[in-house]
């Protein structure tokens, strides 16, 4: 009984891994609708258009440009970052993971509103054979979660998103009782690995009070984009805020899948 227990635990926790490394993609690729008002919809046609314009032609030029491997011939290994405990995570439970941040945005309550704006149409498109892989891993009180996706057309410049929502509260069920989440999101100031667009590093601070009991965990998540690949590396401590010694060893993961991607043929 206890050797079952702790499997589906364990099926449990990779499966929140993949979400949380999907997740750090996803949230790029949330719509932005902040500052947006029918009064500017005339002044703002032409410039729709330039950018609808500019953005099919980077995509064109980044469909050319994508590796030939499969995305788990890409994405980073055990063997090429041997301190995270990395271990590839199966596609059923990719999409297991995926399946439940679309379950959590439909029943979520955010304050402010605006920054609760999600693209769940490209965070499922993810779930797609082939699409997207993840290898994850635990380090003490710490998870790590790297993953790469072939969805990444439509990644904004994370930056004004963060910007917007520095803090935010977050109020969803679990199991019948409420929990609510309060978050301080935090851009750190890196410079991105060579080839790397679109690129955003986010520290996060949660707490969160569930059943009377107020529990610290934080999250550094690191995402980009390298010829037309999605990259992200997710960090959470389950004992508090991300260390600084944590944080450079998700950065140095996040380069070295960078350049993986951009040596491939």
């Amino acid at each position: 009984m206890i050797s079952g227990v702790t499997s589906a635990s364990r099926r449990r926790g990779r499966r929140l891994l993949a979400a949380s490394a999907a997740l750090g993609l996803a949230l790029g690729l949330s719509a932005c609708t902040i500052g947006e008002s029918d009064d500017d919809n005339d002044g703002t046609t032409a410039q729709q258009t330039s950018a609808a314009e500019t953005t099919t032609s980077a995509e064109e030029s980044a469909a050319a440009d994508k590796p030939a491997g499969a995305v788990d011939e890409l994405v980073l290994t055990a063997a090429e970052a041997p301190d995270l405990g990395l271990q590839p995570v199966p596609a059923e439970e990719i999409a297991g993971g995926l399946s439940a941040i679309g379950s959590l945005t439909e029943n979520i309550q955010v304050e402010p509103a605006r920054c609760a704006e999600f693209n769940q149409d490209a965070l499922l498109e993810q779930a797609d054979p082939g699409t997207m892989a993840i290898q994850a891993g635990n380090v003490g009180e710490t998870s790590f979660a790297v993953a790469v996706t072939t969805v990444a057309a439509e990644l904004p410049e994370r930056a004004t998103q963060i910007e917007d929502c520095p803090t935010m509260t977050v109020k969803f069920g679990a199991d019948g009782q409420e929990v609510v989440s309060d978050a301080t999101n935090t851009l750190v100031d890196l410079d991105a690995p060579e080839g790397v667009e679109d690129f955003a590093a986010v520290l996060q601070d949660n707490t969160t009070e569930l059943m009377g009991q107020r529990v610290e965990n934080g999250n550094f998540m690191v995402t980009g984009a390298v010829r037309g690949i999605g990259v992200s590396v997710t960090a959470t401590s389950n004992s508090g805020p991300v260390s600084q010694e944590v944080q450079d060893a998700a950065m140095d993961a996040f380069t070295k899948q960078v350049a993986k991607i951009r040596d491939a043929a």
